[in-house]
């Protein structure tokens, strides 16, 4: 339906979906963002493969054109790499999603914590997936995760705490939100451990759902299955860490 309202593209485009997916997915996964709202095609320089370690950083001048360039001496024979996250390798489920790769190299991930409605309060508060976030080695979750579980639950039970909270947060009064934080630590912590609890059991129940599938009908479960053991393996480092908390 979004792509009606598209006039760059032709009537004959969108009326064959198949090739309106093709486009579609060309300039999603082979794009790059111009810095203002834009997403171009940039041949060849397509070709650059992503890793958290990149040495590739791009820009456009005036004229629209795109420069890549290296941003340190590489030596000769080593790979030209450069990132797909804008420098943030935080989300390897991102990285999944669109492009169908999984970068083992993450330091973190998305807490998969959703809410809905996400409004400007909410993402004042941290709300984002580059921001809210598990980390692999330590399992410890960002500060942003403890603040935006803090304001949902204050939203829930005290919407009088829930706007000290917020007013705290954007002034920077860190004594009135670490006071918050004491006084709720009890129920943000429930809440933290139920929802990882909740996540790996969803996990396991999606890979049980995998057993006797076909490789051959479903050639992407392999993958699939090993982005679900990474985000598994983060969570249950999570789980221990709150063990402690």
């Amino acid at each position: 339906k979004s792509i009606s309202y598209c006039d760059l593209i032709s009537q004959y485009t969108k009326a064959d979906k198949k090739l309106a997916k093709w486009a579609f997915n060309i300039v999603y996964t082979r794009g790059f963002e111009d810095g203002y709202g834009d997403v171009k095609i940039v041949p060849f320089g397509d070709y650059f493969n992503h890793d958290t370690n990149w040495e590739i950083q791009g820009n456009y001048d005036d004229q629209g054109n795109y420069y890549a360039y290296t941003t340190y001496d590489v030596p000769a024979g080593s790979p030209l790499r450069m990132t797909y996250t804008a420098g943030d390798s935080s989300n390897p489920s991102f990285l999944f999603a669109r492009y169908g790769f999984l970068d083992e190299s993450s330091p973190a991930t998305f807490c998969k914590i959703l809410i809905e409605p996400v409004t400007q309060e909410l993402v004042d508060m941290g709300y984002s997936h580059e921001r809210m976030l598990f980390y692999r080695g330590s399992g410890e979750a960002s500060e942003e995760v403890w603040d935006v579980l803090l304001y949902k639950i204050l939203g829930e039970n005290n919407p009088e705490h829930q706007q000290i909270l917020y007013a705290a947060h954007m002034i920077g009064d860190d004594d009135t939100k670490q006071a918050l934080h004491n006084q709720y630590y009890s129920e943000t912590l429930s809440a933290l451990k139920s929802h990882v609890d909740g996540f790996l059991a969803e996990l396991e129940d999606l890979s049980n759902r995998t057993v006797g599938r076909d490789r051959n009908v479903h050639p992407r479960l392999p993958i699939i299955l090993q982005h679900n053991e990474f985000v598994k393996q983060v969570f249950l480092a999570v789980r221990e860490n709150l063990m402690y908390k």
